[in-house]
This record gives structure tokens, C-alpha cells and sequence, in this order.
């Protein structure tokens, strides 16, 4: 299962030699770190959203 781009949403891709996640819709570069970051702060967002949808 590939991976998405948190910005955009497009696929990305693992290169071997620079330990990074290339993403081929925007072209942004992540670490695992920056990718794990990303990825859990967008997890968040939604969670709010939910939540504030649901409140209302």
C-alpha cells in the first residue's frame, strides 16, 4: 500500500540513497521523521474536524 502525500495527496516514493519519501505529485521531500510528524498532525486535524462536526 503506497504511501500519501500529507500535503497533496499524491504517492510517494522511498529513495534508498537519501533516506527520503519523494513525493511525485508536489515534489516535497520528507525524513521518516518529518513524514511520521506530518502524517500525525493531519490525523489530528481530521480528529478536530470530526469532533466539531459532530458537536454542533
Amino acid at each position: 500500500m503506497p504511501r500519501r502525500c500529507p500535503e497533496c495527496g499524491g504517492e510517494l516514493i522511498y529513495e534508498r540513497n537519501t533516506k527520503t519519501f519523494i513525493c511525485t505529485s508536489c515534489g516535497r521531500v520528507f525524513t521518516r521523521e518529518e513524514l511520521d510528524t506530518a502524517m500525525d498532525m493531519l490525523t489530528e486535524r481530521r480528529s478536530r474536524e470530526r469532533r466539531r462536526y459532530w458537536i454542533r
